[in-house]
């Protein structure tokens, strides 16, 4: 081996590190797993740094790219950073997850770095990030602080990026990094950054990403906050790859003795296309990046569609019997049920002040937990801790916690303002009204925990004048701490990420998150859409999905309630209506399949996914989920021309010498469309041959179940 070297090593992939004999740590390969890892030093000489600063971008080769990780202000006023490495360790922390730290020191300013790369060998992730100590008298200035990088060699890069906004989060487009060029992706929100795109990414070697072949990495970010992520392509052909958070627009300030922890940056490396490396990044997720990853998510009813903030508590007693009527597990009170002097009865008042409207709830929440419990179902809450409205006691009694600018006039976005959380008055007031709400009422099983506007005029009267480019990234670790704080003393309680719908669809969020609001766009067919490009990165129990009422309240598109239903079901299902209003015969529809969701939800949230095909790039948008002996496929029609011949859907994932048991869920008064239903056909068939879907209009769907059956002696 060389020395002082390092082999990082999952069931699938392989990252290879080592340092030089100047003591600069170099990445020697990233890759599939080889039989022989130390082959990976046969050209360690052109080896790039595996973390890089301003110094280094005019090195030239192995950096080719001209670009830095780390940039720092010193004390003297230097902008001046060179890292050595001192010493490395290799620690396993468990049976799965094997971690190199390398401690590294300028020899000129008292400025250390720790670079860590952890290996996660089950799932084949790699994570990276740094963490940056002030050891002098007197504070430094970071400019750019990102996780980590990655340097690629091929003839052409293609990027994959889910960028998006309100009501149309996440899309997914595709697009080459030309020769001398620079793509950035980037939010500046300091909130709800992911509704700008999700900090995620797919890297392309020489072609668009397949989906079943092919080299391609996957990224993400996971930081909740502003965040950079660029892919330079010099003009020698490298693709410099770097991500993290983005300390702009002012200087990050590390008084002496100061400590900055970079947040990880996550990578899935595959040789086999998106898909093999979405389920790997899918496996990691549900192990270690969303809070209760293995455990199954309720079925639940939202009230916010079906009454907005009109509603009464004997209204909402009838929308709890009839959920549980129907099957439902869970009863979420949305926003509007707090707020006395200043009720809360639009989106102008209340907010801040947590206590229960006597007017509308006269026996509070204790008597709805009550009525749910005596239905049988559980009961949750929507809050907003972060803001506040002018109309409130709160904001009368602290007009100088909100975030603003001095002699400025301080901007309203949805009629509230933003709580500053890098005070610790605040954090500890959003800590003392969660503990009495959740303390005081113990059956609170679901917190929706909104956060409706960004930062936009960044001044905090608790940062003083040297700090105040602090804001954007001490929030952050604020609300992560409040977080912290009620996932240990609640853990039984499921929390819900929500930001203007998607606003937090991240894997910082999801550290202290069990699920994601996909987005307030709840149209089935462009939820199709969404949910398929946040899929890439996210796993299905992650993703909320409901079936709401037609014609849809935000798009007016009128969808049949089958094809609302199986649109949801490929995610954690739920409803968001009035379902009093329900005729029998939606409720019986609706009765039938959340049965059948419950009977398959284990396959959907814990099993892998293969996506069949994709909504845009065809008019049939499908994909299956597979768990052990039992599979579940979902098509949807997003659109029908007269001449239109769509060819036979492949399945994939499954055993090529096993019989499959076939049956169609949610079939509606059009009956089956595939003609397979109760037939048991070889996986191979299924895979090779596919089936043939019989599409009539527009707008119909397939959820299809298959059941191993008999195996073939010869296998």
């Amino acid at each position: 081996m060389t020395p002082d070297s390092v082999h990082l090593l999952t069931r699938s992939s392989q990252m290879s590190l080592f340092r030089d004999g100047k003591g600069r740590v170099r990445r020697a390969y990233y890759g599939a797993r080889l039989h022989e890892p130390e082959d990976a030093f046969s050209d360690s000489a052109s080896a790039p740094l595996l973390c890089t600063t301003l110094a280094d971008s005019l090195d030239g080769l192995p950096n080719a790219s001209g670009e830095y990780d780390l940039c720092i202000t010193q004390a003297d006023g230097s902008l001046s950073l060179c890292l050595e490495c001192e010493r490395q360790e290799v620690v396993r922390l468990d049976e799965d997850r094997e971690e190199a730290v390398f401690y590294l020191k300028d020899p000129a300013y008292p400025v250390r770095v720790e670079v860590h790369v952890r290996a996660h060998s089950e799932s084949g992730v790699f994570m990276q990030w740094t963490v940056i100590r002030n050891e002098g008298e007197e504070g430094i200035l970071i400019h750019r602080a990102a996780s980590g990088h990655l340097n690629l060699k091929a003839e052409r890069y293609f990027v994959t990026s889910f960028r998006g906004t309100w009501g149309g989060e996440s899309l997914m487009s595709e697009e080459e990094v030309a020769r001398g060029h620079e793509l950035v992706l980037a939010s500046g929100t300091g909130t709800r950054a992911a509704q700008e795109g999700s900090p995620g990414f797919i890297i392309s070697l020489d072609g668009p990403a397949p989906e079943d072949s092919g080299e391609v990495i996957m990224g993400a970010v996971a930081w909740p906050g502003n965040y950079r992520i660029w892919f330079r392509h010099s003009p020698y052909h490298y693709l410099y790859a770097g991500a993290g958070m983005d300390v702009a627009p002012a200087p990050y300030v590390l008084d002496a003795g100061g400590v900055l922890e970079t947040p990880p940056v996550i990578l899935a490396w595959s040789g086999e296309g998106k898909g093999e490396a979405s389920r790997s990044m899918h496996r990691w997720a549900r192990r270690y990046g969303l809070r209760g990853g293995d455990e199954e998510r309720m079925t639940l009813l939202n009230s916010w569609e079906g009454v907005y903030f009109t509603f009464t508590e004997d209204v909402l007693h009838g929308m709890m019997k009839r959920a549980a009527d129907l099957g439902i597990e869970l009863f979420v009170l949305d926003d509007g049920w707090f707020g006395n002097r200043f009720p809360r009865n639009d989106a102008r008042a209340g907010l801040g002040d947590w206590q229960e409207n006597r007017a509308k709830l006269p026996h509070g929440i204790d008597g709805l937990v009550e009525k749910a419990e005596e239905l049988g179902i559980r009961f949750g809450i929507w809050v907003e801790p972060e803001m506040v409205n002018p109309q409130s006691e709160l904001f009368l009694s602290h007009p100088d916690w909100v975030i603003g600018l001095p002699g400025r006039e301080n901007r309203l976005e949805r009629s509230q303002y933003l709580l500053d959380l890098s005070n610790p008055e605040v954090r500890g007031y959003i800590l003392g009204v969660m503990r009495e709400l959740l303390g005081k009422h113990p059956g609170i099983a679901y917190v929706k925990w909104d956060c409706n506007r960004k930062i936009s005029d960044p001044g905090s009267a608790w940062l003083n004048a040297r700090h105040q480019g602090n804001l954007a990234i001490d929030y952050v670790r604020g609300y992560e701490s409040v977080l912290d704080a009620l996932a240990e003393e609640f853990p039984q309680v499921v929390f819900q990420a929500c930001s203007s719908g998607g606003g937090r669809a991240d894997y910082g969020t999801m550290r202290r998150h069990h699920e994601f609001w996909t987005s307030d766009n709840t149209d089935a067919c462009e939820r199709v859409f969404m949910q398929w490009s946040i899929g890439h990165l996210f796993p299905a129990i992650s993703m909320g999905a409901h079936v709401t009422a037609s014609p849809n309240h935000q798009t007016g598109r009128a969808v049949p309630l089958k094809f609302r239903f199986d649109a949801a079901m490929a995610a954690r299902l739920g409803f968001e209506l009035q379902p009093c209003d329900m005729t029998e015969e939606d409720a019986a529809f609706s009765r039938h399949a959340l049965a059948e969701y419950k009977r398959i939800r284990p396959v959907v949230q814990f099993g892998d996914l293969y996506r069949l095909s994709s909504p845009y790039e065809s008019r049939v948008a499908s994909l299956m989920y597979v768990r052990e002996d039992r599979a579940v496929v979902f098509a949807w029609l997003m659109d029908k021309w007269l001449a239109d011949a769509p060819p036979p859907l492949r399945l994939k994932g499954l055993k090529p010498g096993t019989r499959y048991l076939l049956r169609e869920l949610n079939m509606d008064g059009n009956g089956s469309l595939t003609h397979v239903h109760e037939q048991v056909l070889g996986g191979d068939f299924l895979m090779n041959a596919g089936i043939r879907i019989n599409w009539k209009k527009t707008f119909q769907s397939v959820c299809l179940e298959c059941i191993e059956g008999i195996i073939y002696l010869n296998e």
